[in-house]
Formats: structure tokens, sequence, C-alpha cells
């Protein structure tokens, strides 16, 4: 794992290189809601105020060296410290609330998927020598399709399944 200066200096590289992947205006939005609500109560004060920072310094930046994540903090992976990457659907798991918190909990799924354009859930990947995939929350991210080819194209993993018909296309290219 690059060190937290590394993924700072790539991402301002990636900023220079047009690598840039910012939040969802509409996300943006919504983390800006939700962190005034949440400053109502002055106990969850710090966490509205995170809220507020996440909506305004959330992004992904891609480089040759490898990606930087910012969004809670940052995180950067060279490329060679990745094993596979996986889209994730996005699914809301309620636990209480009986039959409407499911039924709740699914419409709001649905809902997001429904008018998110680009990758419709997290983006998954796992590390060489670790057990569990970590996420990125690509379905937030702007131009998210744009982002995972880039990955594609510097990692050399696949993250979207190639259709049979290219797959073929590929083989008889190389042939």
């Amino acid at each position: 794992m690059a060190t937290k200066a590394e993924g700072k200096q790539w991402l301002a590289e990636a900023e220079q290189n047009g690598q840039l992947y910012r939040i969802k205006s509409g996300w943006k939005g919504m983390m800006i809601f939700a962190g005034v609500l949440t400053c109502l109560l002055v106990i969850t004060l710090p966490l509205g105020i995170w809220m507020f920072f996440v909506a305004k310094n959330a992004r992904v930046g891609i480089t040759d060296k490898g990606f930087a994540i910012s969004w809670f903090g940052t995180s950067a992976f060279r490329w060679d410290e990745l094993e596979a990457f996986r889209p994730v659907a996005l699914n809301f798991h309620v636990h209480g609330g009986g039959l409407v918190g499911a039924l709740v909990g699914v419409a709001a799924s649905a809902a997001v998927s429904a008018r998110t354009e680009g990758l419709k859930g997290p983006l998954g990947y796992k590390l060489k020598g670790k057990r569990m995939f970590r996420e990125m929350p690509a379905h937030a991210i702007e131009n998210s399709v744009a982002m995972a080819q880039e990955m594609e194209k510097h990692s050399g993993l696949t993250i979207f399944p190639k259709a049979e018909g290219e797959a073929t296309a590929e083989a008889e290219a190389k042939a």
C-alpha cells in the first residue's frame, strides 16, 4: 500500500493529467443535506462536519503508478498490489423494521440504481495477500465507467466481463 503522502501526490498528478474523477453533484448535495441534518444535534456535530468534508473533497485519481481514493481519508494503491476487481451490486440490507423496513430498503436500492448513470454500485478491489475485498463508491463518482476502463487499462485486470463475441475477436486478432 502506498503512503498517504504518495496518495496526495498522485491525486495532484491525476488532476494535471485529466485523470481525476470527482463525486457526482447529486451525491454531493445528498452529503451536504445529511451533514446539515446531522449537525442539528450537538452530539453528532463532528459527524456532520465530516460529511461536509467528504462532499467537498471526495475524488479518485489515476496515474501510471497506481490510484488514489480520497473519501473519508486518502488511500493509495500501486497497480502491482491489486489481485482482482469486482463490480458490486448496490443493495440495502435492513436489520429490524419488519416488513416496512425491508420494503423501504429495497425501494431505496432500486431508486438509487435506476437514477445512477455508469456503474450501479461500488467497485470492489482485492489486494494481493489479503482475504477481503475493499470497496470504493464508484456509483457516486462522475464518469465511473471511464474511470473503471482506465483502471482496467493500467492494472491489466478485468472489471467488465467481455461478451462472448469480443473474446473470440480478440483471440483471433492475437493469432
